[in-house]
């Protein structure tokens, strides 16, 4: 073999190699949602007003999410009692629904009521500044669980 097909052999050898390890890599990846960081830095940063609970969501009448979620956990140290049950007016809105369920909600509270509104994403640089992100909500599951005890320790 001369000096050229050994060359080409390793570089196939690599490139095979460099594609079995990308397969393994992509099988391994979970496939569930990832919470938003830019969510949590807005409930982190809302003084007391913003939270992070585990909520049990019902269906509504027209198939989206009720207005209204029992509280199951505080993912901070400061939020709602447990057991009860909170009114969010922007909830039938939110991305994210897949039926009745527990539910992980960031939201911050409505000063002059109590009501309590989902977080929307912060807007970026470059997008249209009159387009409002809709508020998202995550689906609880030990995939969700693991994002958020890293985010609200």
């Amino acid at each position: 073999m001369n000096r050229s097909r050994v060359l080409l052999v390793v570089a196939a050898a690599l490139f095979l190699g460099w594609l079995a390890w990308l397969g393994v890599a992509a099988t391994g990846k979970s496939r569930g949602p990832v919470v938003s960081r830019a969510g949590a830095a807005v409930v982190l940063g809302e003084k007391g007003r913003g939270g992070a609970l585990v909520a049990e969501v019902e269906v509504g009448p027209d198939g989206k999410p009720g207005d209204r979620a029992k509280v199951i956990e505080n993912c901070l140290p400061r939020g709602r009692t447990t057991g009860v049950t909170i009114r969010i007016p922007n909830l039938p809105t939110a991305d994210g629904f897949t039926g009745s369920g527990p539910y992980l909600l960031m939201f911050t509270k409505d000063a002059g009521t109590d009501d309590y509104y989902l977080v929307e994403p912060p807007r970026s640089p470059g997008y249209d500044p009159g387009a409002a992100g809709k508020p998202t909500i995550y689906r609880w599951s030990a995939d969700v669980e693991a994002q958020a005890r890293t985010l609200f320790p």
